[in-house]
C-alpha cells in the first residue's frame, strides 16, 4: 500500500534532519536549509511540468552567448538582484518578437520555479522551447551562483542579496542575504 504524501514528506524531512548513521556528523546549517528548500520546491512546484535545468548545470553555462536567461519576477524583486545576463519578460518579448534564433537556449527563472514554470506554460503553445531553473534564484544561492544588481550609475555590480518574495521563501544559502518585501 503506498504511503500518503504527508507521511512520505515527514519521512523526507526527518531523513534530512538526522545523521544517517550512529556517529555521523550532524548536518550543517547550509545542508539543513537546502533540505528545507528542496521540500518547499516540491510543494510549490507540484503542478509545474518543467522541463527543468539544475542550478549547477546553469552555473556552468551562465556566460554562454547562446543562453537567453529570462527573469520573470516583479520589478521590485529584480531591483535587488538578478542572475548575470538576465533580461525581464518585457525585454524578452521585445527582443524576440520575431522568434528565437536557432541554437539559442531559453532558461526562465523566478524565486522558486513556480512563476517561471507558469510563464513557460504560456510559451509552450507558441512552439517556444524553454527550461525552468529548478528551485529558482533560491537554489541558485546554494550552488554559489553569481548575482548582480544595477547601481545608481546603471552599471551592474556583484551582490549577495536576494529578494525572497515573502517570508515563506526566506530560504537562502547562509553566504547570501535575504531581502524581504
Amino acid at each position: 500500500m503506498p504511503m500518503s504524501r504527508g507521511i512520505s514528506l515527514s519521512a523526507l524531512l526527518l531523513a534530512l534532519a538526522l545523521p544517517s548513521a550512529p556517529g555521523a556528523q550532524a548536518l550543517s546549517r547550509s545542508e539543513k536549509l537546502e533540505g528545507k528548500l528542496r521540500v518547499a520546491m516540491l510543494k510549490a512546484n507540484k503542478d509545474i511540468q518543467g522541463p527543468w535545468i539544475k542550478a549547477a548545470e546553469l552555473k556552468t553555462i551562465i556566460d554562454d552567448t547562446n543562453l537567453i536567461l529570462v527573469d520573470v519576477r516583479q520589478p521590485a524583486e529584480r531591483k535587488v538582484s538578478m542572475l548575470p545576463h538576465a533580461i525581464d519578460t518585457y525585454q524578452f518579448a521585445d527582443q524576440f518578437r520575431h522568434g528565437i534564433p536557432p541554437g539559442k537556449r531559453l532558461v526562465l527563472y523566478c524565486t522558486i520555479g513556480y512563476r517561471s514554470g507558469k510563464y513557460g506554460e504560456k510559451l509552450a503553445p507558441l512552439g517556444i522551447k524553454y527550461q525552468v531553473l529548478e528551485g529558482g534564484i533560491l537554489m541558485w544561492s546554494f550552488v554559489g551562483g553569481p548575482l548582480v544588481e544595477r547601481k545608481d550609475n546603471f552599471e551592474w555590480a556583484p551582490t549577495k542579496r536576494i529578494h525572497v518574495y515573502d517570508a515563506e521563501w526566506n530560504i537562502v544559502h547562509p553566504d547570501y542575504v535575504a531581502v524581504l518585501p
